[in-house]
């Protein structure tokens, strides 16, 4: 132990932690904090100073623990003399955490107590010491992090619905959805007004807030255009479930993006009671199209929103939204500016983009193509054929699988029968039965897959004869075309990459400008393949 200070009692503080909110894990807290108590009482020469005690909260950061973060403030700020917890796996999960924070603790000349892993940061081999325990810990987080995950996607592909109680219209609970009858009769009005009324997503969001409707979490508000445009595009109340919008980047950080299809969604379809019906629902979806002009309609609004959705910061993750800003002399120009600088939790610093360079990125690529998009569809569409002629060929093999298919269901009926009979024990029958089940989910699994891989054939093949006849097109002659090929533009802080809709091709483009009004003039510098893992 080490010596007392020589000018009164060491002040100790206490940490603990539980990473759920669950009754029994708050007992182990309560359990917790009497063990410290105690344990510091119990020797002379301590002072507690005070138990810290973060409940429900994870341990892979220390940003979003606010008695964890309270209590190394007052330790630097020279108030604790000494910190003790119960392991590293209490203090933090993250290994670069664990070491800043100490290292930091150190220099004010506070020391670090891990009772059970017998580690005090203040000996001359504790930091190597505890960046083994800290690994570990780390390691087995991640660890959790994945059967978690894997777990959720589990119970989401059985219909249980993950979220909160922020859907407008449903009452969810114990992982299922029930309509609320007064939102639901709003959802209805909101489909009506914008299918057969005609009207726009302000219109009626004023148009409710006027006759005092409540709007989504904030009864004492307004409603605006984007809980509009929400409701009119959420599957959820034609009774479809589609579930992973959102991704977590990593188990460290917990930072949530869109999912862009790099991790597995869940659509189920007819899962729960809808609110309107599936032909009203498919028809919104068509005129939201058309008004934005997503299907090649020449209005006002195809010029304007080629570009909806599609610009993304290369730092957050966040979309981009449309900045618009009047002159002096009357007229205006248009920025893209990174939703997140506007997000206190995330504090984006990724640079605004004028809009004329955010088009000529996308102009330039479309005259790369012109030229080398023939070869690349070419290419495409020759590999495709082979494909196909794969899948014909092997047409035997799903007959094969369907017959084994067949064998392992025949078998487990034969199980049940030799059970019921009494010629086969029921352990022996469980046995028996859970493996025809195990290879009948492997052999459907399979022709799943089989049939996803012919689906994807279809949609490619068709979708490559599309953009090749919008190639074809003149360049100039709007912005139908970008928008059918330009699929994302990802800003960086000196660089620009355009992803291609249905071709496995990015390119890396460096624009800016100069001047103002009239006189601004766009530069592209640069435009070139590059390799997908390149950022």
């Amino acid at each position: 132990m080490k010596p007392l200070p020589p000018n009164g009692p060491l002040r100790l503080a206490a940490y603990c932690r539980v990473s759920t909110d669950k009754e029994d894990q708050l007992n182990s807290l309560s359990a917790q904090r009497q063990f410290f108590q105690k344990y510091i009482t119990e020797h002379p020469g301590w002072s507690l100073v005070r138990v810290f005690a973060d409940e429900g909260l994870s341990g892979t950061s220390i940003k979003r623990r606010p008695q964890f973060a309270e209590m190394i403030r007052r330790a630097l700020d020279g108030e604790i003399d000494l910190i003790i917890t119960k392991e590293v796996s209490r203090f933090a999960r993250n290994t670069v955490d664990t070491l800043q924070v100490t290292r930091k603790l150190k220099e004010k000349g506070v020391g670090v107590l891990f009772l059970n892993d017998n580690i005090d940061t203040r000996d001359n081999d504790g930091e190597f010491r505890l960046t083994i325990m800290a690994s570990v810990a780390q390691e087995e987080s991640r660890k959790i992090s994945e059967r978690t995950r894997w777990g959720q996607l589990q119970a989401m592909k059985r219909g249980v619905v993950f979220g909160n109680q922020s859907l407008y219209g449903y009452t969810l609970a114990n992982g299922q959805l029930t309509v609320k009858p007064e939102q639901a009769e709003v959802v209805r009005l909101i489909y009506h007004k914008f299918l057969v009324e005609r009207k726009g997503t302000h219109t009626i969001a004023r148009e409710l807030t006027e006759a005092g409707t409540r709007p989504p979490l904030r009864p004492s508000g307004a409603w605006s255009s984007t809980m509009i445009l929400k409701i009119l595009r959420n599957e959820k109340y034609c009774g479809d479930l589609l579930q992973k919008k959102y991704r977590t980047t990593d188990y460290l950080s917990h930072r949530k993006i869109l999912n862009d299809g790099t991790e597995e969604q869940v659509l189920l379809r007819d899962h729960h009671e809808p609110i309107v019906s599936r032909e009203r629902f498919e028809a919104v979806q068509a005129e939201l199209a058309k008004r934005s002009g997503e299907i090649g309609d020449k209005s006002r609004f195809s010029a304007r929103y080629w570009f909806s959705g599609k610009i993304r910061c290369g730092e957050c993750g966040r979309s981009f939204m449309v900045k618009r800003t009047r002159r002096a002399n009357g007229t205006e120009y248009q920025r893209f500016v990174c939703r997140g600088r506007f997000d206190p939790t995330v504090s984006c610093q990724m640079r605004a983009v004028h809009g004329p360079v955010i088009h000529a990125c996308a102009q330039r690529v479309l005259q790369e193509l012109a030229l080398d998009g023939e070869a690349i569809i070419d290419s495409l569409l020759r590999e495709l054929e082979q494909m196909r002629s794969a899948w014909q060929e092997d047409s035997g093999g799903m007959q094969r699988i369907q017959q084994a298919l067949q064998r392992q269901s025949d078998r487990r009926d034969r199980a049940l029968e030799a059970f019921l009979d009494g010629s086969l024990s029921k352990i022996d029958m469980q046995r028996m039965t859970a493996r025809c089940d195990e290879e009948i989910e492997r052999l459907r699994a399979q022709l799943a897959e089989i049939e996803r891989g012919k689906e994807e054939l279809r949609r490619n093949t068709g979708r490559l004869t599309e953009i090749r006849a919008l190639l074809e097109q003149e360049l100039a002659g709007g912005d139908t075309v970008l928008d059918e090929v330009i699929q994302r533009i990802i800003v960086c802080p000196d660089h620009f990459i355009v992803e291609v809709a249905e071709l496995p091709v990015r390119f890396l483009v460096r624009a800016g400008g100069n001047g103002t009004g009239r006189q601004y003039k766009v530069h592209v510098t640069e435009c070139t393949i590059i390799p997908d893992h390149v950022e």
